[in-house]
């Protein structure tokens, strides 16, 4: 019995070495959509590293092929980097809007630069972004300007193919917080940065939170002056990129505990970058949920270690051994 419990307690921390390594140096994972085409495939096996941009000390451990987490109640902080991220970096970062998913793009702006599309043209700070080698349009026309998609990212008057000019934030960027304020681009990044947003009007509470999208509804009935909203289905959770959220609302506000209008403007924490899929007409991407924080990036793919049509499930052995760029 006694050799047997300690086969299991050596088992158990061999289990957890591995996930440890799995979170802070080296991650193996499958690739399972079409964005990064013709440079990386769908169903390519990549190693990636994550010690490339400096490794992170992680706060959870993931438990493999399932969105369960373990608290590591360790303190954040990121190890020294080997390397900046730079534009046209293949990376690999933890989805703004759910961390649980890891996603692979390419860095085409950095933080402060400026970008815009035009007629499918990418422009960083007025240059054209050159499409990368293996890079593809799956469409032999692009969209018009007067063709809106309200999926875009913030809701501006473009599509995947035109975009107007935005500035991508860098730390010490300062921001209004008044009439002014564009909600939509600020909430998120007020809350990548550790704050806690919330709505509160009379007895009505949300917090605002980037990972669990819920929604907000009007009370029916209501005849106050101030109409008050709820969640749905008893949540208490709302997206700040939520449709029913409008900027009226913004005064209702609280950051840390203190009313919005208490408080002037907001000086961002952290850099942010702007990802792009290589495989141009069906990636989503940052013309769709907007900026990669600084602290979501993970590293770097290395090397495609194997590969698997997904469709057919046939090995591509030609695949093994290439190098992502």
């Amino acid at each position: 019995m006694n050799k047997f419990i300690s086969e299991i307690k050596s088992l158990l921390a061999l289990i957890l070495i591995v996930l440890v390594l799995k979170e802070t140096v080296i991650e193996l994972y499958v690739v399972p959509t079409t964005s990064m085409e013709n440079n990386i495939l769908k169903g390519d096996m990549l190693v990636g590293s994550r010690f490339t941009y400096g490794m992170k000390v992680p706060q959870k451990i993931w438990i493999p092929f399932t969105a369960i987490s373990i608290p590591t109640f360790l303190p954040e902080y990121r190890f020294p980097a080997f390397k900046k991220v730079e534009r046209g970096d293949v990376v690999v970062f933890e989805y703004p809007r759910d961390i649980v998913y890891k996603y692979v793009k390419r860095c085409i702006g950095l933080p402060g630069d400026t970008i815009s599309i035009k007629d499918r043209e990418v422009y960083v700070n007025g240059n054209v972004s050159q499409l990368p080698n293996e890079g593809q349009f799956l469409m032999d026309t692009y969209m018009s300007s007067d063709i809106i998609d309200d999926e875009i990212f913030l809701g501006v008057d473009g599509n995947k193919d035109q975009y107007p000019e935005i500035t991508i934030p860098k730390k010490g960027d300062t921001f209004p917080l008044d009439e002014s304020m564009n909600w939509k681009f600020l909430l998120p990044i007020i809350i990548y940065e550790g704050n806690q947003v919330e709505y509160i009007l009379g007895d009505n509470s949300l917090i605002f939170t980037n990972t669990s999208p819920r929604d907000v509804q009007r009370r029916t009935g209501d005849k106050s002056i101030h109409k008050e909203y709820y969640p749905s289905t008893n949540a208490t959770l709302i997206t700040p990129w939520s449709d029913r959220f409008k900027k009226e609302h913004v005064q209702y506000l609280y950051i840390n505990g203190k009313p919005i209008n208490e408080i002037d403007s907001y000086v961002v924490k952290q850099n942010y970058f702007w990802m792009m899929g290589d495989n141009r007409d069906n990636s989503e991407d940052s013309r769709y949920w907007g900026f990669v924080p600084e602290n979501h990036i993970l590293g770097q793919p290395v090397i495609t270690w194997f590969s698997i049509n997904l469709d057919t499930y046939f090995p591509r052995i030609t695949r093994i051994g290439k190098i992502p760029n």
